[in-house]
């Protein structure tokens, strides 16, 4: 996260602080599932089990709105600002990369800019309990995951394997599942990206969310990108799964 790797770092430690009791609406819906958000309840992430976080903390040009069942983010008016959603500590349960476990989201990309070919306004961020884990970009037209620390500092944080999609036709049920060493990203069910786990470690500064576990983001965590997503479900399920996936799929090698 771009926000998280160069100054200022106030909107994290705002995220990592503020984990306030969750409201009784929100929280685990069964044995193996946790809900984050459920735009069917008619309430902005942070009246869930997602906390908003902006950065700058006061007075942002940066707006959330609920509408039809869905929260529009917007981070477009100052594409400096950086806006998302961290999922609250006390709700988030433990992610076992070996036991296996899925965060799924439904999003529809309505706008996105960037500057560089390595940031995006829309980044989805999910770390396992022992900190490895996989961060996803999206543009446009395209999906793709930012690269670790194992090929140096240098690499950290750039532009890694990436799948040709459109997420800005209508709203997207993503499942981003883990298993062992590896992540797959399906887009309503169809297997679109695949790749190795991260490690995020190697990055260093005043504060560092990638020695976070159990983190789960997101949002706009770049400034110089920006984007207008409407945001209808988060969730997580823990658990292996018993059928292997299809490997033919755009984006699979």
């Amino acid at each position: 996260m771009e926000a998280l790797r160069r100054l200022p770092y106030a909107w994290l430690l705002a995220a990592l602080a503020l984990m306030a009791p969750l409201p009784a609406q929100a929280g685990a819906a069964s044995l193996h599932t946790t809900v984050l958000y459920d735009g069917a309840l008619g309430t902005l992430p942070d009246a869930q089990g997602m906390r908003f976080i902006t950065n700058p903390p006061l007075l942002p040009a940066v707006t959330q709105t609920f509408a039809d069942g869905a929260t529009l983010l917007d981070s477009t008016p100052v594409r400096g600002e950086m806006a998302g959603y961290f999922g609250r500590a006390d709700v988030v349960p433990a992610l076992d990369r070996a036991a296996g476990y899925s965060v799924f989201v439904t999003v529809e990309l309505l706008e996105e800019q960037h500057d560089t070919p390595d940031r995006a306004g829309l980044s989805l961020t999910v770390l396992s309990s022992d900190r490895l884990g996989i961060e996803l970009a999206f543009w446009e037209d395209e999906v793709w995951a930012q690269e670790g620390g194992g090929g140096g500092q240098d690499a950290l944080f750039t532009h890694a394997e990436s799948a040709p999609f459109d997420p800005t036709a209508g709203p997207v049920g993503y499942e981003l599942r883990v298993q062992g060493d590896e992540y797959t990203l399906l887009a309503d069910g169809a297997p679109l990206l695949r790749g190795p786990l991260r490690d995020y470690t190697p990055f260093s500064g005043p504060i560092d969310p990638y020695e976070t576990p159990n983190l789960i983001f997101l949002g706009d965590n770049s400034s110089s990108a920006s984007a207008r997503v409407r945001l209808s479900a988060v969730r997580i399920s823990a658990g292996a799964w018993s059928v292997a996936l299809p490997l033919i799929a755009r984006g699979l090698a």
